[in-house]
């Protein structure tokens, strides 16, 4: 996500720079010769202005919800919160529906006494992805995760289905150490720290 505001960041800084360096440079150069700015110039500066940016901000939208590593990263990090006991169940899925990282249904995802089971609640967490997206037969994606704090790993896993021009999550689950081994020898599940 880091790296998606950056890219975002710089294309808005070069697709507005030269607008605005030109604008100044009739602003000043009406200014040298003793005109006045046109206010419609103003106007259509700020016009343009506000269409390019509206523009961009649209296009990182859709970024966010289309690339699936994108929506797992949000979704592994509201996890992440909610792992660290600063959201419950209820509070984490209604954030999820307000991120548009889930359909109007919700999501299934493990309960509160499942996570104190596992004994990983309240704890802080680094979160790692898996380096591939699995397709699965009903055109569904996986993306694994783990969480890791330093002692034991919790691995979890996201089912994302596309909705539109989107990607949501439709169940989250955890999976025991065996479950994840089992797994890992069949698909050889490589991790990367999110934010990189």
């Amino acid at each position: 996500m880091r790296a998606a505001r950056i890219v975002y960041f710089i294309l808005g800084i070069i697709l507005l720079a030269p607008w605005l360096v030109y604008n100044i440079k009739v602003y000043l150069n009406n200014k040298m010769n003793k005109k006045k700015f046109p206010t419609g110039r103003i106007v259509i500066c700020i016009l343009v202005s506000a269409i390019m940016i509206s523009g961009i901000y649209a296009h990182y939208r859709f970024t966010i919800g289309y690339q699936i590593p994108l929506v797992a990263e949000r979704a592994g990090l509201l996890f992440s919160q909610r792992l660290e006991g600063k959201l419950d169940l209820l509070s984490y899925q209604k954030e999820m529906q307000r991120q548009n990282l889930s359909s109007e249904g919700g999501i299934i995802t493990v309960s509160d006494e499942e996570l104190d089971k596992v004994g990983f609640q309240q704890k802080k967490t680094n979160l790692l992805l898996s380096e591939r997206v699995y397709p699965m037969e009903d055109g569904s994606m996986i993306v694994y995760l783990m969480y890791d704090d330093g002692q034991m790993p919790l691995y979890s896993f996201l089912q994302l289905k596309q909705s539109e021009y989107s990607w949501k999550v439709v169940l989250h689950d955890v999976l025991s150490q065996e479950e994840f081994e089992k797994l890992s020898e069949e698909t050889k599940i490589k991790f990367y720290h999110e934010g990189s």
